[in-house]
């Protein structure tokens, strides 16, 4: 998990970067395209901020005990699923809607809160007071 967390951070960093020169470039296919551009924005933040997520749950998992197989799994496929679905519902979509691979946000979505309340309740019956 902390793998992932980190080649995460550092990809969707990436892509944010890419977005930023696009800007800066006028990018017409990237400037037209509002639609696209939020998409992408959506992407590359959901991935930077669910990659730190990542980070967190894997030294929480070596600071209070490993958490259950099924919420570190929700985690990572979640974490991978909704940044993807964003973007690349921005690469193909038809006029004023997003592409098919929007339909990807919402399970990773629940994947990740799934994931996050495993491993809080995970925590709360492994403390040791």
């Amino acid at each position: 998990m902390l793998r992932q967390g980190w080649v995460s951070v550092a990809c969707w960093m990436t892509v944010g970067l890419l977005l930023e020169g696009l800007l800066g470039y006028k990018a017409p296919g990237y400037l037209n395209d509002l639609q696209r551009r939020e998409l992408f924005r959506l992407a590359h933040s959901h991935g930077t901020l669910l990659g730190v997520v990542l980070i967190v749950a894997a030294l929480t998992a070596q600071r209070f005990g490993a958490p259950p197989k099924l919420a570190e799994t929700s985690l990572r496929l979640g974490a991978v699923m909704m940044p993807v679905g964003f973007l690349l519902a921005g690469v193909w979509h038809p006029e004023g809607d997003p592409g098919l691979a929007i339909w990807l946000v919402p399970p990773g979505a629940l994947l990740v809160i799934f994931g996050a309340v495993a491993m809080a309740l995970s925590l709360k019956t492994n403390r040791q007071d």
